[in-house]
């Protein structure tokens, strides 16, 4: 095996088990800690007063819509958990309707219910995939 052949197979990158729901998990529970937490933070701190909210909940939506695809799609593809499946589009939903409510309709009152809401979903879901990937891997190739 040549030093190139760990690092691709056929022209892909090979990304280790589990690495894109450990990230979906790390950016959810971001955006939980900064809807949270930045309430608080304001008064203490003017100059994340001069970051527009909407904004940065936008900015950390994409990320994690992104690596939510990039892990969960392959995942229920194999496995087929409907848990998965509509925790992952329920928290996906969720956190879009904040993003979008209050941009687009300056509905503030929505933030922080559906943002948390659904980040907890989101984490659940992703914890469930590597569960339900681990488990389907130890099934098809453990030894007993």
């Amino acid at each position: 095996m040549s030093g190139h052949d760990h690092a691709s197979h056929h022209g892909h990158v090979h990304v280790p088990r589990g690495t894109w729901d450990k990230l979906g998990i790390f950016a959810s529970v971001a955006c939980l800690v900064h809807c949270l937490a930045l309430p608080l933070l304001i008064p203490l701190l003017p100059a994340l007063a001069l970051v527009p909210h909407t904004g940065v909940h936008a900015l950390l939506l994409l990320p994690i819509i992104g690596l939510s695809l990039l892990a969960l799609l392959p995942g229920y593809r194999r496995h087929r958990s409907r848990f998965v499946g509509a925790a992952a589009l329920a928290g996906i939903t969720l956190c879009t309707i904040a993003v979008g409510a209050e941009a687009l309709f300056h509905i503030e009152s929505l933030d922080v219910p559906f943002t948390v809401v659904g980040g907890m979903l989101l984490v659940g879901a992703h914890i469930a995939n590597l569960r339900r990937m681990r488990t389907q891997t130890c099934l098809s190739g453990c030894a007993a």
